[in-house]
């Protein structure tokens, strides 16, 4: 257990620094492919059902498990041996991302040559044309897969390099700059599209990514020699060293999938929640939209804090407890109704235990990983989190009709308890 002191100071080291600028450069193209992207499509004419299907560009985000082996195992010519394995890999990934980003600015969606159009019937009864800008999806597919690529070497870097103490402020530091980079790409893209072109708005972010570029040099990795890698060393490996390393594995599979399912289910259906308890548009792009992602930044590195003052396992538990609480918060929210201290209250304090949470998380998760299978292992493990959080978020529509908003957010609390179990059990394992 370390004192706050020290904690803090843990912050000022280079090392930990560095992923403040590489989270940034993976923050930066999730919105370019998400928010921006779909503004930009809506300001061209496109479709809101073309602009749907754009959504599918995020798959590489899911599937990135599939090729994480091939970093952690395949060097890249020449480049493996002179600067390390990672490092190597993070460059190809960061000059395809650039290019690619580049790509979308260059190839503006109203401008396609390839294009898939079809004419449909809209509500009216007017015949309507819609089109898919094809090099515009094929370019956000690839940016896609370069952005969840240079994830994975993230990641694996931050895994690789930091010691187990360090884990908290590197979680920390990268998550804040993540959603720095989230900020800009998504409300700095949009702000500056009033006052230049979206292409030119495009190419701007893009050039920050040079952030990620120069700041991978500055990572220790040893240089490693070519390897003869087997089926067996890309895919059987990692798991089995997985299992032997953790002998309750099976324990934490079921509560790395239990621990953010409350987020999950509660995080799809607040929007709909605050407009349908009579908060205007306004009320809620100013409370919920604007104010509370600083409030999100600023409870991350306290979780990075909290993980050097108490450890991570105790600070999982706490802030597990503590999340139960924001859950009740909502539900208190939903008697009041459209009331906006309260709901300014509510969004402080869900903003900054979400987080604190998710610093101690990815903490917790790097924590899991062996080195030398730090790509895979920790992809796959937050792999497995989106999808099983993904489809239990899918039925939460059905649940707040028949339950009603406040017996809803009563039961998104509940959903904590058993994660909250499972990780007592967990511990009182670990100290046996």
């Amino acid at each position: 257990m370390t004192n706050w002191t020290t904690a803090l100071k843990g912050y000022t080291k280079r090392q930990i620094l560095i992923f403040l600028f590489l989270g940034f450069s993976c923050g930066l193209p999730y919105n370019l492919l998400g928010y921006s992207l779909s503004l930009w499509l809506k300001d061209v004419g496109v479709a809101l059902s073309v602009v749907g299907l754009f959504s599918l560009v995020f798959l590489p985000y899911s599937f990135k498990f599939l090729w994480a082996p091939f970093v952690d195992r395949l060097n890249v010519p020449y480049l493996s041996q002179k600067l390390g394995r990672k490092k190597s890999w993070a460059l190809v990934f960061q000059i395809g991302l650039v290019l690619s980003i580049f790509g979308l600015a260059y190839f503006t969606p109203d401008k396609n040559t390839w294009v898939w159009s079809w004419h449909y019937t809209d509500d009216t009864g007017a015949l309507q044309t819609a089109f898919i800008p094809l090099q515009t999806y094929i370019l956000a597919l690839l940016t896609a897969f370069f952005a969840s690529s240079q994830d994975i070497v993230v990641d694996a870097l931050r895994i690789d390099t930091l010691t187990e103490d360090e884990l908290g402020e590197g979680a920390g530091t990268y998550q804040f700059g993540y959603r720095m980079g989230l900020l800009l790409s998504g409300a700095g893209v949009v702000a500056l599209s009033a006052y230049v072109s979206w292409s030119l708005a495009y190419f701007l972010v893009g050039c920050f990514v040079l952030t990620g570029f120069i700041s991978v040099f500055w990572v220790h990795e040893k240089p490693q020699e070519p390897t003869r890698t087997s089926f067996k060393q890309l895919v059987v490996e990692p798991f089995s060293d997985f299992v032997k390393r953790h002998k309750t594995w099976h324990m934490i599979l079921i509560f790395i999938v239990l621990y953010k399912l409350c987020n999950a289910v509660l995080g799809r259906m607040a929007l709909p929640f605050y407009a349908d308890i009579g908060f205007t548009k306004e009320q809620i792009a100013l409370v919920s939209g604007a104010i509370g992602p600083w409030i999100t930044m600023a409870g991350i590195p306290i979780g990075g804090l909290l993980v050097m003052r108490f450890g991570i396992l105790k600070s999982l538990l706490y802030l597990g407890g503590v999340e139960i609480l924001t859950s009740f918060a909502f539900a208190g929210l939903a008697v009041l109704g459209a009331n906006l201290p309260v709901f300014f209250l509510t969004i402080v304090f869900d903003n900054i235990v979400g987080g604190m949470g998710g610093a101690v998380f990815v903490a917790y998760l790097s924590s899991l990983c062996h080195k030398s299978y730090s790509a895979t292992q920790y992809a796959l493990l937050t792999s497995l989190m989106a999808v099983a959080s993904s489809f239990v978020a899918s039925t939460s529509g059905f649940m707040a009709e028949g339950l009603g908003w406040s017996m809803f957010f009563v039961l998104t609390g509940i959903m904590m308890l058993p994660a909250l179990l499972l990780l007592q059990l967990m511990m009182n394992v670990k100290q046996k």
